[in-house]
């Protein structure tokens, strides 16, 4: 039985459906219910209540967000039985909470894949970086086999100081950009002098302490290897013998681990030894107390923002050490004297002082708790809607199929040829219903609705409320199983174009380009890219990276588009001839980000939101390296030798991979939750291969680097709108050495940037407001009221 358990903990499997009744209830659950925005759910099976830090954290959110929900669901430990009504309710508040926060290890929890809008926010219960936990127990007695699913899923963590950053990562098996020195809630009452005189005042009064008395509160940590296995041995302390050598100005206050709190049995009955160990919470004895007695509990972290003296109690040093470990030497934590023997106790207790190694130690392990912690947590982590971005994945377990078609042509071109006859079917009797006043986007470019989209329906909803607009954005996904399920949603898609009078796309759309339409539908391509770099679309059929000429006109390719959207006028010949249509019918109106990207103060706000999650960024010279995918197999540079040349040369890259790329086994910097276009706000050089992020760069006249070690192949296989080697505003590099050199000679200037952008990316004469997004707002009311195209962009 105990060898089948330990398989069981060591297979991420056996571990996630052994709460399968669970995932598929959060599953039905997350398909039935929305996340509720402000909504935290608070959970815990080591308490029975609120309180410590998730109690600071409920009251703080009341305090800020008076109308939010809060949520609360615990136990008093793993091994008490959850009541089923609790059970039963626990996926559906999964579901609907924005914010799920826990403060300890929480099992139910790590096999479930949440949605990417809901943060699992871990806020440790405690302080400091002292015994290794979680992951850091990888291969020690009680750490997580290598199949565990244990921590895994955390999207944050908040800790007590930078310093300790990297040792949350690793016991979390996390990326340390998602660990956050933002302090510990419980901590702030320490930082509250008042309340410390009144709660030190209260304890006295309480246990019947006399104002002369002197008070040393003994509360060691518990041995072993979690809840289910703690103990400690109070034999270790001669108790008579130490309060005797105190003499009767002291009192001793013993407050046991609660894993061990029933362990008291061999504490003597004593009027100055008073076990106070039913106690939940140990801030108001510390508070009372003129000296700590422990060994490794992390209370030396709280207690030394108090500036008092501490006594460190292990007379199991070196098994302790051998069997626990520490993150650091143990060493580093002796903020006081250190005894092994009982006998010397009470000398140490009576000699103790606080000194400098105190106030170092505090620094250390403490800098983040100012009294401001709880405040910090709710307002950037709590109430904070998560920024959900696309992050780097397997080319071999892709989010969406890549377009290369593979094996005989004449399958695909059946295949589309029934999928459109379906679909005509299907959408006729749709085309009967009444068309509305209403506005469709849809995409199948991104996992979720673009700033562009966000922008443009919000623009529209400004200029005139009473147009609805219906934003569907839903990526092709790869298997044939998951491709009927997406059936579905091109159902949802062909109901609300036979009802619209306009639809907006940003790439191929087959309800816009495979069906026949009413005549009262505009059709709006707004490309998803600015300028017009690569060549797309019919520009490269029966190429390496294009479509077959059969198969796109089996799909009608890019057909039926009243109106195509372009950057610039120098796109509008490469947009003609991608999208098969007349220059007449190009319309020069730059996509909404370019106002984006052009707001001093909307990028003020996201290079601060930056600087404050990854704080070694702000006095950087930073270079954003932004390769982009190939469906050929043409060699692209290392990213880890891009990052060790500039590092040469004092430049931190951080690296933004095209969504199907990924890096294995690789350290670089990616600057987790953030997308490249925010990454340019604090982008001092732009390095990139064939990204039209180019574009964006250039409108920020970031000083851009060229690295193309596969051009000669790639120009075979994909060519370029423009002449690659001549038209582009910095130094095309072959090899990494050559990059380095360009960089640090400053090769590339913002001069040849702007001078890009002003070719590519028309100006709107606007100096402020949106001007871009309400231009293509304008195009689309226009549309809906039955008019055509607005003026040219002056």
């Amino acid at each position: 039985m105990r060898s089948l358990r330990r398989r069981l903990r060591g297979n991420a499997f056996l571990q996630r459906w052994r709460f399968g009744l669970w995932i598929a209830l959060y599953a039905l659950a997350s398909r039935i219910a929305r996340v509720q925005q402000g909504r935290t759910l608070f959970l815990s099976d080591s308490r029975r209540g609120f309180s410590g830090n998730i109690a600071f954290l409920r009251d703080e959110i009341r305090r800020q967000r008076p109308d939010a929900k809060v949520v609360g669901i615990f136990k008093g430990s793993l091994a008490e039985r959850r009541p089923l009504r609790d059970s039963l309710r626990l996926p559906w508040e999964l579901a609907r909470a924005q914010t799920i926060v826990l403060d300890d290890y929480y099992p139910m929890i790590y096999p479930l894949q949440l949605r990417p809008e809901t943060r699992l926010l871990q806020v440790w219960h405690a302080a400091g970086a002292y015994k290794k936990v979680g992951w850091s127990r990888a291969g020690l007695p009680g750490g997580p086999l290598p199949g565990s699913v244990a921590h895994r899923n955390y999207t944050d963590a908040t800790v007590s100081s930078e310093a300790i950053r990297p040792d949350y990562a690793e016991a979390f098996d996390m990326d340390v950009a998602r660990v956050h020195a933002l302090g510990v809630p419980r901590t702030d009452v320490f930082f509250d002098t008042d309340l410390i005189a009144r709660s030190a005042t209260e304890v006295r009064t309480r246990l019947g302490i006399r104002p002369e008395q002197r008070i040393a509160v003994f509360a060691p940590t518990f041995r072993g290897n979690g809840q289910l296995s703690a103990h400690y041995d109070v034999d270790w302390v001669p108790w008579l013998r130490l309060v005797e050598e105190l003499g009767e100005e002291w009192v001793v206050l013993v407050k046991l681990h609660p894993f061990v709190a029933r362990a008291t049995a061999g504490i003597p009955s004593h009027e100055r030894i008073l076990d106070v160990s039913a106690e939940r919470e140990l801030n108001d004895l510390l508070m009372a107390a003129d000296v700590l007695i422990t060994d490794y509990s992390s209370a030396i972290f709280e207690f030394s923002l108090l500036g008092r003296p501490m006594v460190f109690f292990c007379p199991d040093v070196e098994v302790y050490a051998a069997e626990r470990s520490f993150y650091h030497p143990f060493e580093d934590y002796l903020a006081g004297p250190l005894v092994t023997d009982g006998a010397d106790l009470a000398a140490a207790v009576r000699d103790a002082r606080a000194g400098a190694d105190l106030a170092a130690f505090r620094e250390r392990f403490m800098s983040a708790c100012d009294g401001r912690s709880t405040e910090r947590i709710v307002r950037e982590m709590i109430l904070t809607p998560r920024e959900v971005h696309d992050r780097p994945t397997m080319l071999d377990t892709p989010p969406v199929a890549p377009t290369r078609i593979d094996g005989p042509v004449g399958r695909h071109v059946f295949a589309a040829r029934v999928a459109r006859t379906v679909l005509g079917v299907c959408y006729a009797p749709l085309k009967l219903l009444p068309t509305r006043r209403k506005v469709v986007m849809i995409s199948r470019e991104h996992p979720e609705e673009t700033d562009d989209f966000i922008d443009l329906r919000t623009a529209i909803a400004a200029m005139d409320p009473s147009v609805s607009v219906v934003s569907l954005v839903r990526m092709v996904p790869p298997g044939l199983l998951r491709k009927i399920g997406y059936a579905g949603h091109l159902l949802v898609q062909m109901y609300h174009v036979a009802t619209a009078r306009v639809l907006v796309v940003d790439t191929y759309s087959m309800v816009a380009s495979m069906l026949r339409h009413k005549n009262e539908l505009s059709v709006i391509q707004i490309w998803h890219a600015l300028g017009a770099f690569k060549k797309f679309g019919l520009s490269i059929l029966g190429t390496g990276e294009g479509r077959d000429a059969r198969l796109a006109q089996a799909m009608r390719m890019h057909a039926g588009y009243d109106l195509v959207l372009a950057s610039g006028e120098a796109c509008r010949a490469p947009y003609a001839e991608a999208f098969g249509t007349d220059e007449s019918r190009i319309v020069v109106a730059p996509l909404p980000r370019v106002d984006r990207l052009r707001d001093e103060e909307l990028t003020r706000r996201t290079r601060e939101r930056i600087y404050r999650r990854h704080p070694h960024l702000r006095d950087a010279r930073v270079a954003v390296f932004a390769p982009t995918f190939r469906i050929e197999d043409t060699a692209m540079s290392a990213p880890d030798d891009v990052v060790a040349a500039l590092a040469a040369i004092g430049v931190h890259v951080v690296v933004k991979l095209h969504p199907l790329m990924t890096l294995r086994g690789s350290a670089v910097d990616t600057a987790e939750g953030f997308s490249t276009q925010e990454m340019l706000t604090v982008a001092d050089v732009f390095i990139t291969d064939y990204s039209s992020t180019l574009f964006e760069a250039a409108v920020r006249g970031i000083p851009t680097y060229f690295l193309a070690p596969d051009l000669d192949e790639y120009l075979a296989t994909r060519d370029f709108y423009l002449d690659y080697r001549r038209d582009l505003p910095g130094p095309v590099c072959t090899t990494v050495g050559e990059l380095a050199a360009a960089v640090e000679a400053d090769t590339a200037t913002t001069t040849d940037a702007a001078a890009f952008a002003a070719r590519w990316v028309a100006e709107t004469g606007a100096a402020t407001g949106h001007p871009c997004t309400e231009r293509i707002a304008r195009l689309v009311l226009d549309r809906v009221a039955g008019r055509g195209p607005a003026e040219p962009l002056a």
